[in-house]
């Protein structure tokens, strides 16, 4: 993968170093498998990904490798009801955006960030309680299952 100033990995890398952490192959393999898909995928299928675009990375080191991007805000999570906890890149390495999942068919939709802006911040003014909808897939019907 060639790096330019905008490559994940590049990003991913400088801001490690900034952060006084270690660039690892785990760590830069997660970030690439990341930002080479529109899937929203799972810790096992990032794991099995990493492997094939690095031999000898091993999957412990990989889900190890996804809890410290976390920490660092370059990877986030999501958790998607029954289809489990996904994983993308966050930050400054891509646009923020949410999650819908239809409750028929189970796909998801990623929508921009700031749709649900009105109402976090009405949350946070009359309630004093800040969401966090980046974390969880709002569940609907999606308008083919709709009908």
């Amino acid at each position: 993968m060639a790096t330019t100033a905008n490559d994940p990995t590049e990003v991913t890398a400088k801001r490690l170093r900034e952060l006084g952490e270690r660039v690892t192959p785990a760590r830069l393999a997660v970030v690439e498998v990341l930002a080479g898909t529109e899937e929203h995928l799972s810790a096992e299928q990032i794991g099995e990904r990493a492997e094939e675009l690095r031999p000898g990375i091993h999957r412990a080191t990989v889900y190890r490798a996804l809890d410290a991007l976390g920490e660092f805000g370059l990877v986030t999570h999501v958790h998607l009801g029954r289809a489990g906890t996904t994983y993308h890149l966050s930050g400054d390495l891509v646009a923020r955006h949410l999650h819908l999942r239809c409750s028929e068919c189970g796909v998801v939709v990623d929508v921009p960030g700031d749709i649900l802006d009105p109402a976090r911040k009405r949350v946070q003014r009359d309630l004093g309680f800040r969401l966090a909808p980046e974390q969880v897939a709002l569940v609907g019907v999606c308008k083919d299952c709709a009908g």
